[in-house]
């Protein structure tokens, strides 16, 4: 899947780079503190550039958050099998007082003296 998602953004990118060096006109861009006259190649190029940028940027987020989700799992799931294991003897040790209080419990057989 990695591969696929890398030819598909080389492909995207060639497909940028040769829109990008068929306009090379300038164009005038109004920013709200002035305005600028650019060759809209370095404008395609620049947006392009941008986009990557806030999608690695959001990519990088969310595998940090994966990462963090995984290692609370982790924690989670050890504390978890302990809790485990400390129920597991408490049932054993559970179950020989029972076993113990049953036989203490039984009626002696007839013929037995109490």
């Amino acid at each position: 899947m990695g591969s696929l998602l890398l030819i598909f953004s080389l492909l995207f990118t060639l497909l940028i780079a040769i829109i990008a060096a068929a306009n090379h006109q300038p164009v005038v861009v109004n920013y709200l503190f002035g305005r600028a006259e650019l060759p809209l190649i370095v404008l395609i190029a620049g947006a392009a550039a941008a986009g990557a940028l806030a999608v690695g940027l959001f990519s990088l987020y969310r595998g940090i958050r994966s990462a963090l989700e995984t290692r609370a799992d982790r924690k989670c799931r050890e504390e978890l099998r302990a809790r485990l294991a400390g129920l597991e003897q408490e049932k054993g040790r559970l179950q020989g007082e029972l076993a113990r209080l049953q036989q203490a419990a039984e009626p002696p057989e007839e013929g037995e003296s109490p």
